[in-house]
């Protein structure tokens, strides 16, 4: 892609940024491996090594890994956060003060503040990931929220043949992933090799910065983003707060009405307003 190209993504995710009553965090997480060990593999053997899920075994000795055989579990081990729209990347780790209790007790906070999280594989992994640490610590579920999932988004609306965060952002010609994930350095972090903490919180903010950049990048192909207006507005695009909206000649027909359809000038999100006419009659029955 040439720089102008990559100037001009730039620019539309600058002009999309509206004042908005919506707190939209955009969150991620880093983890460590967890350890097992098996006795008596095939009689004689005891096999010790690492894993992030208990089927990661089967290659190896033909089945997953029972509980008993776990000696430590995966754990979340450091947390980066960011409100849309301000500049300032948050980061909290276990190893800091308070330790992970700490740590786990302040996302929850963000969480239960937020109105929208965005991340990438944050619904499937990252909320669900922190949920069950939430629960084990015997918190309660924060208060409900909506979310954007660029990976879900991804894979729903494009044909892309690789939807990792990093080739994404390459591909959509935004800013991405700074470094790649490194067990060794995790562990490391967890051990308390002050270059490797150094090193994991550069990363996982990184991450901040790139999955809101593709997050910028999709918006315009989100039709069920949650509403980013301010309260009370009626025309304004519910995927990036724009008023610039164009009336199309053409009007968007559900089953059997038809709605007046507009797009953005900012995101060039697709909307409709409210029915204006009955286009049938009649309708299919199952």
């Amino acid at each position: 892609m040439s720089l102008a190209a990559v100037v001009a993504r730039h620019e539309v995710a600058r002009r999309i940024v509206k004042p908005n009553t919506a707190n939209v965090v955009v969150l991620d997480i880093e983890r460590v491996q967890g350890r097992f060990r098996v006795e008596n593999y095939r009689g004689h053997m005891t096999l010790e090594g690492k894993f992030w899920d208990l089927s990661d075994t089967k290659n190896i000795i033909g089945r997953r890994l029972r509980p008993d055989e776990v000696v430590s579990w995966p754990r979340t081990i450091c947390v980066a956060w960011r409100r849309y729209g301000r500049k300032r990347v948050h980061f909290a780790a276990e190893w800091a003060e308070g330790g992970r209790e700490a740590m786990l007790r302040k996302v929850w906070e963000v969480c239960d503040e937020a109105d929208i999280l965005v991340g990438h594989n944050v619904a499937s992994f990252d909320l669900k990931k922190l949920k069950a640490d939430w629960a084990m610590m015997g918190l309660k579920a924060p208060r409900p929220y909506k979310f954007v999932d660029t990976l879900t988004v991804a894979r729903r609306e494009f044909g892309f043949e690789s939807n990792t965060l990093a080739s994404l952002c390459e591909r959509m010609g935004v800013p991405g992933k700074v470094d790649k994930y490194d067990p060794i350095c995790a562990e490391a972090a967890v051990a308390g090799d002050f270059e490797a903490r150094k090193r994991l919180r550069i990363y996982n903010q990184g991450d901040i910065e790139a999955s809101e950049a593709l997050y910028d990048a999709f918006r315009g192909w989100i039709p069920a983003h949650p509403f980013m207006g301010l309260h009370g507005e009626e025309k304004v695009c519910n995927q990036c707060a724009g008023h610039e909206l164009t009336l199309l000649p053409t009007k968007y027909r559900a089953v059997v009405l038809d709605y007046p359809l507009y797009r953005c000038d900012d995101c060039g999100a697709h909307l409709k307003g409210q029915w204006v006419a009955r286009a049938a009659k009649f309708a299919g029955v199952r």
